[in-house]
């Protein structure tokens, strides 16, 4: 269906892109079920039962303890779960309204973790507080790395970490994921699709790069798959493709899929380009129609590096 970004919006999610620009998080209320997952505690996950609304919209609410603190993973989602999205970043809002709008439109799964509307997850174990960031902890590297910036490392803080990272993957199934897309806003205004350009900061991370000179260089894509940078290079967006053989373990869900053998694209906006993220976004579901990703049976573990 051709239209405008916003010509295809129900009235409810109109009202909550109002709501989103005026900077305020507006939560979508729907019934839901709350399993509760202690990665603290190391309990098992048990199968959740979604609430259905009338517009076929499934909200389902899953709490994860770490220490003092509980992170919500709130899940959207219409008709199948393909593709998923996942947003890590609380202060990333317009990406998850993106996302929504378009799963709306074409189904699909989002899961939003939700820990205070921050951008690191902070907790106290044994009487000592911790942070990290919710991207860094899927690897032993990376939790070392993130733990260690609050200057309050310790063993028990990283096998905390390391059980929540473990817990959110398998609770959602996401190593068994044909596909995983990643939702993201750049915030600072330093993060762009400059950072990956040879001698920049991030561009022993990269295989190759196209830079658009019609486009935003804070809206961007991150892919792990030659496939897809092939088609989003030849639609003139900026896309980044990661060097999976020479990236360095930071312990973000690129390097750790591309371990995987899970294709993976992070759609990567400035924070209030809902339109442009919104296009971004579904160009990225026309672009897993095109390869086959969405389809029943689509191979796991399968990621195209010619």
């Amino acid at each position: 269906m051709n239209c405008r970004p916003l010509a295809c919006v129900s009235p409810r999610i109109r009202r909550a892109m109002n709501v989103q620009r005026t900077g305020i998080r507006l939560k979508l209320l729907f019934t839901s079920m709350s399993v509760a997952l202690l990665a603290g505690c190391g309990t098992s996950p048990v199968g959740p039962s979604l609430s259905h609304s009338p517009a076929d919209i499934v909200m389902m609410n899953v709490p994860f303890k770490i220490g003092n603190a509980v992170v919500q993973a709130e899940v959207f989602q219409r008709g199948r779960p393909v593709p998923t999205m996942i947003n890590v970043h609380d202060d990333e809002n317009t990406s998850v309204a993106a996302g929504k709008i378009v799963i709306e439109q074409t189904g699909g799964r989002l899961i939003e973790l939700a820990h205070g509307g921050e951008r690191l997850v902070t907790f106290q174990l044994n009487g000592t507080r911790h942070a990290f960031d919710p991207n860094r902890i899927f690897s032993d590297a990376g939790i070392r790395d993130t733990l260690g910036r609050s200057d309050t490392y310790s063993e028990a803080a990283h096998r905390a970490v390391k059980r929540f990272a473990a817990q959110y993957l398998e609770s959602f199934g996401l190593d068994r994921e044909p596909v995983i897309v990643a939702l993201h806003n750049t915030v600072d205004g330093t993060y762009s699709v400059e950072s990956y350009r040879p001698g920049a900061q991030h561009a022993t991370a990269a295989a190759a790069l196209h830079v658009s000179p019609n486009r935003s260089r804070f809206d961007f894509f991150y892919v792990t798959d030659r496939r897809f940078f092939d088609y989003l290079r030849q639609r003139d967006f900026n896309v980044v493709l990661q060097d999976n053989a020479a990236v360095p373990d930071d312990g973000s869900l690129s390097v750790y899929f591309a371990r995987q053998y899970i294709p993976y694209v992070n759609i990567e906006a400035e924070l209030n380009h809902l339109n442009a993220q919104i296009e971004m976004v579904r160009i990225v579901r026309e672009m897993l129609d095109f390869t086959g990703l969405l389809d029943n049976g689509a191979k796991r573990g399968a990621i195209s590096a010619e």
